[in-house]
């Protein structure tokens, strides 16, 4: 969401606004909402540079937010393409927090990876042999390492024509978390889970609708940045007022 500024502070510069097609100068407004709350609530707002990108913008905000709450807790990130970036996924492991964090295809880091001779998929699957995806077996916390299995075993039968291992069980690969975690968190991108927690993102859409639609923030015409926090900040209480 763009904020307008109309004086040439040291903390505004130009950005792109893909939604408008058009560049301007100010600010954009960037928000930590609690996704569990049904209530769509706002827990950090914060302005940021209109150049600044998302990615960027989170981890300043992230950095700001641990210093200033240290007592709070979060299990969870959920967030869009956009912060599909391998130092948040880091950051986030360090923390034991579980990234929900759609892929950008378009990155050099989704082309697919191979390690020895196993193919892996863009999302973090690996291929067998025959080009098929391997079975998920499961996460093992404890290990931080996911197991996959011969998708060709039926019973505890390989079906296979040309098995890649004696093992009656098949072959199995395991992808550990510390190795590459934004290829495999902890949580598979094609489980119910993910789908489930990732479902929750849109409370940021409709936060932001609030904001912007319900409380008419781009209606002021301040000419301070302190001016525009305290806008922002008064809409956010008022946010949790009616909750």
């Amino acid at each position: 969401m763009q904020v307008l500024s109309y004086l040439l502070p040291t903390d505004c510069d130009m950005g792109w606004d893909s939604y408008r097609n058009k560049y301007f100068f100010g600010y954009h407004l960037y928000t930590f909402v609690a996704a569990d709350s049904p209530y769509d609530l706002p827990l950090y707002p914060r302005l940021q540079r209109a150049s600044r990108h998302d990615a960027t913008s989170w981890v300043v905000s992230a950095r700001e937010f641990v210093e200033r709450f240290r007592d709070y807790t979060w299990d969870k990130a959920i967030l869009d393409a956009a912060h599909d970036a391998l130092p948040i996924y880091e950051y986030l492991h360090s923390r034991s927090i579980r990234p929900f964090i759609d892929l950008n295809l378009r990155s050099t880091g989704s082309k697919g990876v191979q390690k020895d001779d196993i193919t892996f998929s863009p999302t973090g699957i690996p291929f067998c042999k025959k080009g098929l995806e391997m079975k998920d077996r499961g996460y093992d916390s404890t290990r931080g390492r996911r197991k996959y299995y011969c998708p060709l075993v039926v019973k505890g039968v390989v079906t296979c024509n040309t098995p890649c291992s004696d093992s009656p069980y098949g072959r199995c690969v395991y992808t550990y978390t510390k190795h590459n975690p934004r290829l495999f968190p902890p949580v598979a991108r094609n489980s119910n889970e993910w789908v489930n927690v990732y479902k929750r993102r849109t409370t940021c859409e409709r936060s932001n609708k609030r904001v912007k639609e319900d409380y008419h923030l781009e209606a002021a015409k301040h000419r301070s940045t302190m001016m525009w926090t305290v806008r922002i900040y008064g809409i956010a209480m008022c946010q949790h007022m009616d909750a």
